[in-house]
């Protein structure tokens, strides 16, 4: 569904090194991985915390139909990715919990998707992408829309028809919070790959970076999966709401956490 885009890598002070290491020297290990993603973690961290550039609190949760901004891609700000992943973080959240509780028909029609109705799913779920991320025109946009992406590709590979997927959220055998965290998960995989890509690829083969960062994406959900608890009952907040920006926002930092080595 997405396509991901490399960019040259931040110049972040011991995070280049460490990663190139764990690409480049010697057999492949987890160990090494972890590290890289350690020290990338808490460099990004620090990047959407403290450059200036946007606010979570007062981020808007949609887009209208025909309201998504276009300009020239640049860089924007840390504060600004953090804002926009808040954002979309919500908006997946609030669709989620509007499929669970009224139904896709319902949801699309919200979204300004009725003519999607009864469409395969894998349709269904490209046209979402396009309402939940937004293009602004900084290079962030595109990380975030990749991650939203491969985050809607696992429905697929759980509900192959509309019916399977308006079943699989009214069951809440998953909630809400989990797919938020898959979500971040994704961002941070993605953000790793494109800030890191060029970096990795003058060190090794193509096939070796391949493998590289898709150790890196299991190594992040099965840390995420095994550490983050679910614990907020998210089915009936207001995902349009200050409190849902807040909330995504807060899951999007634990993940950077949970990747975060103790000193």
């Amino acid at each position: 569904m997405g396509t991901s885009k490399a960019y040259d890598s931040p110049r972040w002070p011991g995070v280049n090194d460490k990663v190139g290491s764990a690409a480049a020297d010697g057999p492949l290990t987890s160990g090494k991985t972890t590290r890289a993603l350690s020290a990338f973690s808490a460099a990004y961290k620090k990047y959407i915390n403290t450059t200036s550039g946007g606010s979570v609190s007062n981020a808007p949760t949609r887009s209208s139909p025909g309201e998504r901004t276009q300009g020239r891609r640049g860089g924007g700000g840390g504060a600004t990715a953090r804002a926009r992943a808040a954002t979309t973080g919500a908006r997946l959240g609030g669709f989620l919990a509007d499929v669970s509780s009224s139904g896709l028909n319902q949801s699309l029609e919200r979204l300004g998707l009725s003519d999607f109705e009864g469409m395969p799913l894998e349709e269904v779920l490209d046209a979402v992408l396009d309402r939940l991320c937004e293009d602004g025109g900084l290079l962030d946009d595109s990380a975030l829309t990749e991650a939203m992406a491969r985050t809607l590709d696992e429905f697929g590979e759980r509900a192959e028809t509309v019916e399977e997927f308006d079943e699989l959220l009214s069951s809440r055998e998953v909630g809400i919070e989990s797919y938020l965290q898959i979500y971040f998960s994704h961002v941070l995989a993605v953000n790793f790959e494109q800030k890191e890509g060029a970096f990795v690829r003058g060190k090794i083969s193509q096939k070796q970076c391949d493998g590289f960062f898709k150790q890196a994406r299991e190594l992040i959900r099965a840390l995420v999966v095994d550490e983050l608890a679910q614990e907020r009952d998210l089915a009936s907040i207001d995902w349009r709401s200050a409190e849902a920006i807040s909330i995504a926002d807060s899951i999007n930092q634990e993940v950077l956490d949970i990747l975060i080595a103790d000193d």
